[in-house]
């Protein structure tokens, strides 16, 4: 079995994010308005959410989830690959992984291209029936902020739903037990799923938030990027401290064990953190 190494929480996470927001909302003041003009002039909000979201959401994915992959294959640059969170003991060494790459890849692919494509077009259709159109206003910094917190809150609540009900015995058997194939994950894995759970897992939490706060699409844009780098980071197995904290997304593949939500909200509210925050307890002990 791989050793876990447990690295606290640093007061750096989450700094990308916090930069890549400030950067998105000074584009938002300066060329929002212009931008967006320009992107209906070009195209029609269909193909704006639909072929342009979804274009944007692959090369997202597929790029940082390059990266991932070459440190976990080459392990270089070795100060990035010194924040690797699980041990390959040396008996383990360079055995074959369980899961072959190219069955995580072709995995994947079908459900970005079978899933995620017909669901945000879904999610189009749905929001034009409610009467969204490409008049929507550019919000101000604050309503992007809130809107942003609403989405990340409704991703919360519904993931932790989904995510614990995919843990009970039938469920896991007949869904979930294909993601839970990597107990050393990477990056990648966030997407190799069952299509059932990929739908109402990984798309429904996301997209639930955009349905029921109908945000502008440059905000619906951003919330994808963020939500994407994130589900790529918590899965790398890598626990760089500039990004969002994603020991405790280690620890539920590497045991198989609590640390149920997307931000970690829900598990606090519901007590489902407990054995994870007793890894805690030990570590500050054992460095007092």
């Amino acid at each position: 079995m791989n050793t876990f190494h447990y690295y606290p929480p640093r007061l750096l996470n989450n700094v990308v994010f916090v930069l890549l927001l400030a950067a998105f909302l000074c584009f938002l003041h300066a060329w929002g308005h212009t931008a967006w003009n320009w992107w209906m002039d070009s195209m029609g909000l269909g193909v704006f959410i639909v072929v342009v979201g979804f274009a944007f959401y692959l090369a997202v994915f597929w790029i940082l989830g390059a990266l991932y992959l070459l440190l976990n294959h080459y392990q270089k640059p070795l100060f990035l690959y010194r924040y690797k969170i699980q041990e390959v003991p040396p008996s383990r060494q360079g055995r074959k992984p369980k899961v072959p790459l190219s069955k995580s890849i072709k995995q994947v692919l079908i459900n970005q291209f079978l899933g995620t494509w017909p669901y945000l077009f879904g999610v189009y259709l749905l929001l034009v029936w409610m009467g969204y159109d490409e008049e929507i206003p550019i919000p101000s910094w604050w309503v992007a902020i809130l809107q942003l917190l609403g989405l990340v809150l409704v991703e919360d609540v519904l993931f932790f739903a989904m995510h614990h009900t995919m843990h009970r015995p039938w469920f896991f058997r007949r869904y979930h037990a294909k993601h839970h194939e990597y107990k050393e994950s990477i990056a990648i894995a966030t997407h190799y799923v069952h299509y059932v759970e990929h739908i109402f897992g990984n798309l429904t939490p996301v997209f639930a938030g955009v349905l029921l706060l109908q945000p502008h699409p440059f905000v619906v844009l951003f919330w994808i990027m963020i939500v994407v780098m994130n589900a790529l980071h918590t899965h790398s197995g890598f626990a760089f401290p500039w990004m969002s904290y994603s020991v405790h997304h280690d620890w539920h593949h590497h045991y198989v064990n609590g640390s149920f939500s997307a931000v970690g909200l829900m598990d606090q509210l519901f007590g489902t953190d407990k054995a994870f925050d007793e890894q805690k307890r030990k570590y500050k002990a054992s460095v007092l």
